[in-house]
């Protein structure tokens, strides 16, 4: 016996979800992330609502964004202590603070809007983090959660672009508001499935971190994220280069967001777990030739075709990193807090591409960005593969 408990240890007292609890985490999962896919939309209303700049727009937007690194940062293992409770006030409260951005009378009042938004959206994915935490099959699961979720946001986007601008410009938040209502009730409902079992909950919950598999998942995590980042932050500036008109940027960029998503299928079919390796370096590989592509593009079509790779490719890895994490993780606290290397890797991605962009050029901008997802390999195999990585969760 070893004083370090296996993931499969762990995930021994936690049975599989069945579909119902899937699809209500999913629902769950999809109002704690929709700020940063939403993000584009709702720069561009409030740039238009208060005659700012895409700075000044972008620092208020990413205030949602940091009060949900603060919620998975700060309050994960108090969440997962009562998580039936605050599913139910994280999902009303959400949707209030979300429709309530659309009457604020000031900037600032709408950036404390969105913050209070981000804090509680933090709840939930808290929420979804503890009731996939030590489960069997969680790539599977993490699949079929990212997918569902990815769809519904990715589509509430498609949505809001074909919508006249004089009424997503006054009622955006309204209607994202009301969307998330439709799904409110299996979200509330999800803190169930992150209750601990009474056999769960008797065992102790904490054990030692495997930091020799924890950091390459970090570094991972960090290299894919700040990739994606930076592509999507030059994807108008990008757009306008090769000519594509102003109101056909949004649209292309959101239908792409939708299609991408079947990248999560890569995880959600039976044999992912052992060709997980192989996934993940295929998917890095397209991410780096597709990035490299957008960036030497000449037309729309290319435009469309490169940042559909991309996306598709960074849905697929998703999934796998976090039912890695799942794998480590006693409570869900572990996950919660990883996710905020995320937003650090994408705040970098996002505050860098300007200025590669400027420096390099366009070749040299799609260079650099394709050697980080590849640099992402090595760091992959130590996470994923060998004698460690390959042993079933």
């Amino acid at each position: 016996m070893t004083d370090k408990p296996a993931p499969a240890a762990l995930a021994a007292g936690r049975p599989d979800l069945a579909w119902p609890a899937l699809l209500r985490l999913a629902c769950a999962y999809a109002i704690a992330t929709n700020g940063t896919l939403l993000m584009p939309l709702f720069v561009g209303v409030l740039m238009r609502r208060f005659g700012i700049g895409d700075d000044a727009a972008t620092g208020v937007a990413a205030l949602e964004i940091g009060g949900i690194a603060v919620s998975c940062a700060v309050f994960p293992r108090w969440i997962a202590r009562v998580p039936r409770r605050l599913a139910w006030i994280a999902t009303l409260g959400t949707l209030l603070a979300q429709a309530a951005s659309a009457w604020m009378p000031s900037l600032a009042a709408v950036g404390a809007a969105r913050l209070v938004t981000g804090l509680l959206e933090g709840v939930l994915f808290v929420v979804v983090a503890a009731g996939l935490s030590n489960r069997p099959a969680a790539e599977r699961a993490w699949g079929v959660i990212v997918l569902a979720s990815g769809v519904f946001d990715c589509a509430l986007l498609v949505a809001a672009y074909a919508l006249p601008q004089a009424v997503v410009l006054q009622w955006v938040f309204v209607i994202v508001a009301a969307a998330f209502a439709l799904i409110a009730w299996p979200s509330a409902a999800a803190g169930a499935d992150a209750t601990a079992s009474p056999s769960t909950a008797a065992a102790p919950t904490t054990h030692a971190i495997r930091w020799h598999l924890l950091l390459p998942i970090w570094a991972v995590m960090a290299l894919v994220y700040s990739v994606l980042s930076a592509q999507w932050a030059l994807a108008d500036v990008v757009g306008h280069q090769i000519g594509l008109a102003p109101g056909r940027i949004g649209p292309v960029l959101a239908l792409v967001s939708l299609l991408g998503t079947v990248g999560a299928l890569a995880a959600s079919h039976r044999r992912s777990h052992e060709l997980r390796v192989p996934i993940l370096w295929a998917a890095q590989a397209v991410m780096a030739g597709g990035v490299l592509w957008f960036f030497a593009v000449r037309g729309a079509g290319g435009f469309f075709v490169a940042q559909l790779l991309v996306s598709a490719a960074f849905y697929a890895v998703t999934p796998f990193l976090t039912s890695r994490l799942s794998g480590l993780d006693a409570d869900g606290s572990l996950l919660s807090r990883s996710i905020v290397i995320t937003f650090v890797a994408a705040f970098a991605g996002t505050a860098l591409a300007g200025t590669a962009l400027t420096q390099l050029g366009g070749l040299g901008c799609g260079i650099v960005l394709g050697a980080c997802a590849l640099a992402a390999m090595p760091f992959t195999w130590k996470a994923f593969g060998g004698e460690s990585g390959a042993r079933r969760e």
